[in-house]
């Protein structure tokens, strides 16, 4: 009996201490940025920020379920998956611009990879080819079960899409003349 339990221990150990630990994964892309904005309706303008560095940046602004700057942190299989789901699609390779709709979601998509590179998309989300909007879609429902902090400063984000266009001010001597009445 003693020689099975000793055979069972050494057995166990040089299964263990024989296993390689799991190699880190190596990501390539360090930032990924999604914006969106303006549609003919209540569209969210809403910007979410992910890094390497597993920080998490949000702004809500307009017709979003949170509104306002928040910051929290990510976990590392997170943004694993992030990434993995980018490669799959080969995010290198997608064009920079799909506008084939003009009645939906503006958004704009910025991936920072390798040294310095970016990949910067602008679209309509109807536009969007099925595997980008499946990842925008994926991360939007991770998204609502983080957990971040309020935060009182804004933050800065590279896109621009979720900002609404001003309004342009009237000329002050901005006059009419009155329509004219039959036979006048």
């Amino acid at each position: 009996m003693k020689q099975i339990l000793l055979l069972i221990t050494v057995s166990s150990l040089i299964i263990c201490c024989s296993r390689k630990k799991a190699d880190k994964r190596h990501n390539e892309i360090t930032r990924v940025v999604f914006a969106t904005g303006g549609c003919f309706g209540p569209c969210p303008y809403q910007i979410i920020d992910l890094d390497s560095s597993l920080k998490f940046k949000y702004h809500g602004v307009r017709y979003s379920d949170t509104l306002g700057f928040y910051a929290g942190t990510i976990e590392k299989n997170l943004w694993d998956s992030l990434n993995i789901r980018f490669e799959d699609i080969n995010y290198k390779k997608l064009d920079t611009v799909y506008n084939y709709s003009m009645d939906d979601m503006a958004t704009e998509i910025f991936i920072y990879y390798g040294k310095n590179k970016i990949k910067h998309i602008n679209a309509q989300s109807a536009s969007l080819p099925d595997s980008v909007k499946n990842v925008y879609d994926w991360l939007m429902k991770v998204i609502k079960n983080l957990k971040f902090e309020n935060r009182i400063d804004s933050v800065v984000f590279p896109t621009q899409i979720q900002t609404p266009l001003p309004v342009p001010p009237l000329p002050e001597n901005l006059k009419f003349k009155p329509p004219k009445l039959n036979g006048e």
